[in-house]
């Protein structure tokens, strides 16, 4: 179970490191206002040419690959519910990288994951 937390540890690091850098670009771009076609079409361009949403979206993209292979290694029913590291990894990486606040319901939520997924790994050891 080592070898499935390590790959999984990979997989929602490369995933949660994918959203920080799409938020980064998509601050750049600025918040979303489609209210024609001609709206939309400048917001693809805009999308398509910032480096941070391009690379977002490539981080993503490899993720799921990674995923894939990981479901072809592992039991769904263990692998999926550890991909809640996600969620510890977004809050932290958002605090450091985007200088996001947490508060105590923000510390007490990922603490109720890390011990979900330690039961998990526990039983499995």
């Amino acid at each position: 179970m080592i070898k499935l937390f390590i790959w999984v540890v990979i997989y929602t690091s490369i995933l949660a490191f994918s959203q920080i850098i799409l938020k980064i670009g998509l601050v750049k771009v600025g918040s979303f206002n489609i209210k024609e076609s001609k709206d939309l079409f400048s917001l693809g361009l805009a999308l398509l040419s910032n480096p941070y949403v391009l690379l977002g979206t490539a981080l993503m993209a490899s993720s799921y690959f990674l995923w894939l292979a990981i479901l072809s290694w592992f039991k769904l029913s263990v692998a999926f519910p550890m991909t809640a590291l996600g969620f510890i990894f977004v809050a932290l990486f958002s605090y450091f990288m985007l200088g996001e606040k947490l508060l105590l319901h923000n510390y007490l939520g990922i603490a109720l994951i890390a011990v979900g997924i330690f039961l998990l790994l526990f039983k499995q050891i």
